[in-house]
């Protein structure tokens, strides 16, 4: 039996029994799109964010993440490298932001943050994970993601 008001709506990618918080405050199966062209980075990121309980598909490219979300709508977390082959984590984000104005943004790169000169459209909803990061480092900054 309910105690009586109905458990908030999973968010997208998210089933109902798999929607309650995780140790990083984002429901348990959550999806974190990675886009990292380093095969070796990209696995043991996604190692790193199942470990984390996310799922968490994986893309070498730009181009690749944007067909991505089109097959199977906006993930939860949008995770890409700032340099790419092709289209770069800048552009990707500015053109993931116009689709989807509300996905999170967290960059990861070895430039640092303060050098980034980054479109006004970025700037609410982004962080920014330093490489090299920790397995500690990438929660931390999913749990800021998540305010």
């Amino acid at each position: 039996m309910s105690s009586g008001n109905p458990p908030p709506p999973a968010p997208a990618g998210v089933s109902a029994q798999a929607a309650q918080p995780g140790r990083t405050g984002w429901p348990v199966g959550s999806t974190v799109l990675v886009v990292e062209d380093d095969p070796l980075i990209s696995m043991n990121l996604v190692q790193m964010l199942e470990m984390l309980d996310f799922a968490a598909p994986s893309v070498p490219r730009g181009e690749a993440a944007l067909d991505w979300i089109n097959k199977n709508g906006p993930p939860a977390l949008l995770l890409t490298d700032l340099r790419l082959p092709g289209m770069n984590g800048v552009a990707l984000s500015v053109a993931v932001r116009q689709a989807h104005p509300t996905v999170p943004i967290l960059l990861t790169t070895g430039q640092s943050a303060d050098t980034l000169d980054l479109p006004p459209e970025l700037r609410q909803g982004l962080g920014f994970l330093p490489k090299p990061y920790a397995m500690r480092h990438l929660e931390d900054a999913l749990r800021k993601m998540r305010g």
